[in-house]
């Protein structure tokens, strides 16, 4: 047996499923208050209750759309979303509609026990599926199927900003701020850092208004009006974590089809 399955639920979540319980009882008592303000308006005439001051959506909507925000929650909280790609995130997000299992004990063990299990598998195949783009060697390179190199050229990253110079195009989700977002979400998982959501993307903006020139300790980046970004990676160290993970892929984790075109 997974001996993750024995152990309690970190603080934090038992925090977070208190705090909704907590504000489920709250928003029941507040419904209850608001019906019984309704029945004293009643018997002196009808339509005397506020409209606005109605609850717009029944019971089950709100608990709906509180459990989708604990469950989105629950992925920063237990560090999962930092293994996860823009594809990975968009599949979990996806299963939350039209309704999200309820955000319970046994739920959240049975999600994150699968998680867990998975976590390996699920950020070798996240890195695949954010670099592969920035090569075509992996297509005819059987010894070596996919390998990055230093410096890698992406196309459609760049338009010009609304104010001055030019930015990371954020309206494109294959070319745009969600890949530059992985790619620093993969570089700082591999050099054991907190990743912060968006960060590089409000870096990079910042730099290009300016100097179209963009360099921090991972990166050395140059945007062109064409849209190009030109993008190297200063750590060699995080270069061969990244190449190792994509090796183990093609051995360990790829489907018979993975170097398919």
């Amino acid at each position: 047996m997974n001996p993750f399955t024995q152990v309690a639920l970190p603080v934090t979540l038992t925090d977070l499923l208190l705090a909704r319980e907590d504000a489920l009882r709250l928003l029941q008592d507040s419904r209850r208050i608001l019906a019984k303000a309704e029945d004293v308006l009643k018997r002196h005439g009808p339509y005397l209750m506020p409209f606005n001051a109605l609850p717009p959506a029944s019971e089950d909507q709100v608990r709906q759309e509180l459990d989708s925000r604990m469950w989105d929650r629950a992925l920063d909280l237990t560090g999962f979303r930092q293994l996860m790609d823009a594809e990975e995130v968009k599949s979990f997000k996806a299963s939350l509609r039209p309704a999200p299992p309820e955000f319970t004990e046994g739920n959240i063990r049975a999600t994150f026990i699968e998680l867990h299990i998975r976590a390996t598998k699920m950020f070798r195949r996240g890195v695949v599926n954010v670099f592969r783009s920035l090569s075509d060697d992996y297509r005819t390179n059987e010894a070596e199927p996919f390998r990055i190199g230093r410096k890698v050229i992406m196309g459609a990253m760049v338009r010009p900003s609304y104010s001055k110079g030019l930015c990371i195009n954020d309206g494109n989700q294959n070319y745009g701020a969600d890949k530059l977002n992985d790619i620093d979400r993969v570089i700082k998982s591999l050099d054991g850092k907190q990743f912060q959501s968006r960060s590089l993307e409000s870096a990079m903006n910042l730099a290009f208004r300016d100097h179209a020139v963009f360099e921090d300790s991972y990166y050395r980046a140059k945007a062109f009006r064409n849209g190009n970004l030109h993008l190297e990676f200063k750590r060699s160290d995080l270069l061969d974590k990244l190449n190792e993970q994509i090796a183990d892929y093609y051995t360990y984790d790829a489907l018979p089809d993975a170097r398919a075109a």
